[in-house]
């Protein structure tokens, strides 16, 4: 059985800062950026450097407002940022 896939939330704090948190099996850390482009684009560069990963946009109240699954090898992995 496949262990999950490491998920990366990208969530905008209370003082409006962008964060990007990441948990996997075998590890967690949190990155900040001051604007939401910043954080989205270390989350798919992060999400690509990995065999496979979830990222997904949080909103402030816990709701996921979009996420996607990135795969190593798969042909719709490669998004310019």
């Amino acid at each position: 059985m496949q262990s999950p896939a490491p998920l990366l939330s990208v969530t905008e704090t209370r003082d409006g800062v962008w964060s990007v948190n990441e948990r996997g099996p075998s590890r967690v850390a949190i990155a900040y950026f001051p604007s939401k482009w910043g954080a989205m684009k270390h989350a798919v560069r992060v999400a690509l450097a990995k065999p496979r990963c979830r990222v997904a946009v949080v909103e402030r109240d816990g709701t996921v407002r979009a996420a996607r699954d990135y795969e190593q090898g798969a042909d719709s992995h490669h998004v310019e940022v």
